[in-house]
């Protein structure tokens, strides 16, 4: 076995310069790479994720763990995470969590000391396990090529099997600690491997390398298709700032598109393909979220950008810059006025500095909103306004009104209040600057 690591390592261009960090967590898997990589004279360091889920039993691996690096002199890093509370926080289940949690903390140390690659111990049924999950819940061909390294994330192990770990670690009298919640088949994971799996051995005794070499297939095929899809993505995809515009017309009218969209639309962590296909077809509104992303169907476009959240900004004498300077704003004496008045691009707002009452609010637009746009003599919904200069669904979602007192004084980056504009009498102005795209 060692042969065929040093092979895989060779494999994996990592040399003996190379600067490693193990994630070891105590459980047979992680210990056996921690033996192997002694055995091969690779320098690494380890970190050790506690996830406070097992009382104490996850207390117990970290001081095995910790005891383990002592013995060999090994730098140790470990932290403790709420696993519970973010979990319940995120809305999301107690495995996702842990993941998420592990792989955010192990970038930070990478980063932070400069270690070139993070060092996991998957095996091949980790990968067959994550395999069949995506299979369960539905995935695109990308989903179902197992578990895979990554820029910064190797994993030498991935072509050996359990039983090859375990039989090593008998042989070698390799202490590990048992993890006892993986008998567990609440969690779907254990299911898989506890349940699912030894059914499918019943009718395949050599599913588990029937699958590998499933799985190996998908991801060669994925390479060809990671190339068909990237081209037809530069064809479909109109990027501005943070948003990605698709057209509709354009995108039905290609062969197979329901699955050209599935892949696209996944990327972004939405895989409810048939409720995105009937929006195509119904008015314009249709909404999907996630925690990161907000689409909808706009007219003849489909569109996604970032999750927008309502805000609500106070914007004192002091303040010049908001939103990582994407709005800039200054003070100018009249004296000084002459280059700025005659600027009629949209992304200034020009407004009479003694008639605006501090602090002004930026905020999110809402139903009811009244203003009247400079050059007008009477109000206009902003609703209304919206639809007269061609707002998107998105460019709505994102306006920022800038409030003084009661009255809205204007739409940043687009129009001013009329009551508020500059005029022969204006001793200074006050001028918002806005970079964001509209």
């Amino acid at each position: 076995m060692i042969d065929e690591f040093r092979h895989r390592i060779s494999e994996l261009n990592i040399s003996k310069d190379s600067k490693i960090l193990l994630a070891l967590s105590g459980g047979v898997d992680s210990v056996v790479l921690f033996n192997l990589l002694i055995k091969t004279k690779i320098k690494f360091s380890v970190a050790h994720c506690n996830f406070c889920l097992r009382g104490s039993s996850s207390d117990l691996d970290e001081e095995f763990a910790k005891n383990l690096c002592d013995t060999r002199n090994i730098k140790f890093y470990s932290k403790k995470f709420n696993t519970e509370n973010y979990s319940k926080t995120k809305k999301i289940s107690i495995q996702m969590s842990a993941r998420d949690l592990r792989y955010s903390w192990f970038d930070e140390l990478r980063i932070k000391y400069n270690y070139d690659y993070i060092m996991t111990a998957h095996h091949k049924n980790d990968s067959i396990e994550t395999f069949l999950l995506k299979l369960i819940r539905g995935s695109g061909i990308f989903g179902l090529t197992g578990i895979s390294n990554s820029q910064h994330i190797v994993r030498p192990l991935i072509d050996f099997e359990k039983e090859q770990l375990l039989n090593y670690a008998k042989k070698n009298k390799i202490k590990f600690r048992d993890d006892l919640s993986n008998n567990d088949s609440k969690y779907v994971r254990n299911k898989i491997r506890n349940e699912i799996i030894p059914i499918m051995k019943e009718i395949n005794p050599s599913v588990v390398q029937s699958i590998g070499s499933t799985i190996e297939r998908a991801k060669k095929t994925s390479f060809i298709y990671s190339d068909f899809l990237k081209k037809k993505k530069s064809e479909l995809i109109r990027k501005s700032d943070d948003v990605h515009v698709i057209e509709i017309n354009d995108l039905i009218k290609l062969k197979h598109y329901e699955l050209i969209l599935f892949e696209i639309i996944s990327e972004f962590g939405f895989n409810d393909l048939k409720s995105v296909l009937r929006s195509l077809r119904s008015p314009s509104g249709r909404e999907f979220f996630n925690e990161n992303y907000y689409m909808v169907k706009d007219r003849s476009q489909l569109v996604i950008s970032k999750k927008i959240n309502k805000f609500l900004l106070y914007v004192s004498l002091e303040t010049r810059f908001l939103f990582e300077k994407k709005i800039k704003f200054k003070i100018i004496d009249s004296k000084k006025m002459d280059s700025f008045i005659f600027n009629k691009n949209k992304k200034y707002l020009f407004l009479d500095f003694e008639k605006l009452e501090f602090p002004l609010t930026l905020r999110s637009w809402k139903k009811g909103d009244i203003f009247i746009p400079s050059g007008m003599k009477g109000k206009k919904k902003v609703s209304d306004y919206f639809i007269d200069n061609k707002f998107s669904l998105i460019e709505k979602k994102k306006a920022k009104l800038l409030v003084s007192g009661k009255n809205i004084i204007g739409i940043v980056g687009h129009r001013a209040d009329d009551r508020y504009k500059l005029v022969q009498l204006t001793k200074k102005a006050y001028i918002v600057e806005s970079h964001f795209e509209l």
